[in-house]
């Protein structure tokens, strides 16, 4: 089995940690749930799957964009409140930029092995 590229693995790991501490802080059902949701997704990225991590870029670039809206509208009321979603949003996109094109993640999905063989 490949080793995932180290940076992948700490995107992985922030990422993780910033759902966990978002369920400590304050509890939703749908942070759960959307913890379960990336814990499978990354279960699947780090066995090589190409699909599972396209699907994780596009989600981690919608929830950029909704981050960015709300930042952009938290803005006029108060500068200071709009900087954690600012800046969480630019390193989402960032995550989801490596996803998509790093020659790293590339070579690491690279081709599938045949699920049988003859």
């Amino acid at each position: 089995m490949k080793r995932p590229p180290l940076l992948l693995a700490l995107f992985a790991i922030a990422y993780l940690a910033f759902l966990v501490w978002q369920i400590a802080a304050d509890y939703q059902p749908v942070i759960l749930g959307r913890l379960a949701i990336t814990l499978v997704l990354f279960f699947f990225v780090f066995r090589g799957s190409r699909v599972a991590g396209n699907i994780l870029a596009i989600l981690f670039s919608i929830t950029a964009l909704v981050l960015l809206v709300a930042a952009i509208a938290t803005f006029n009321a108060n500068a200071l409140s709009a900087i954690l979603p600012t800046i969480t949003s630019g390193l989402l996109l960032a995550f989801a930029a490596y996803l998509f094109f790093s020659p790293a993640v590339r070579r690491f999905q690279g081709k599938a092995l045949p699920a049988a063989t003859a």
